[in-house]
């Protein structure tokens, strides 16, 4: 089976593309309207405090840009780059917050896997001793 199928690829790059722009979009119009009641309470303080500090901003409008870089396919290796640790982040914030998220933190990042495989060429320089 060829696990770089151009129509595999291309569709999980959009719906992947569509997660973060809707994750993005969704967090920035929760965070200017007000979280409570929106979120768990678990989740809610630390988000609160983040919103503060201004990295939840910071994290939201990576996901958008990173998301519509993926739609549009305009420079999908680097918008995996920008994703990457998002993807790391939001499982680790969901195992000590709210266990019951992280299976879509998992999803979201086996599918940032799987598109980081089908776009290994371009991130083989990263890993190449000089």
């Amino acid at each position: 089976m060829n696990y770089r199928n151009k129509k595999a690829v291309m569709t999980v790059r959009v719906l992947l593309g569509l997660m973060f722009v809707f994750s993005g979009v969704s967090g920035m119009a929760a965070g200017l309207t007000g979280m409570e009641g929106k979120i768990p309470a678990p989740m809610l303080t630390t988000q609160m405090q983040l919103w503060d500090m201004g990295i939840f901003q910071m994290i939201k409008i990576t996901e958008i840009v990173a998301g519509l870089m993926l739609i549009f396919g305009f420079l999908p290796a680097l918008a995996l780059l920008f994703v990457a640790p998002i993807c790391v982040g939001v499982i680790v914030y969901d195992l000590f917050t709210v266990p019951a998220y992280l299976i879509s933190g998992i999803v979201v990042s086996l599918m940032t896997a799987y598109l980081g495989y089908a776009y290994w060429d371009k991130f083989k320089g990263l890993f190449e001793r000089k």
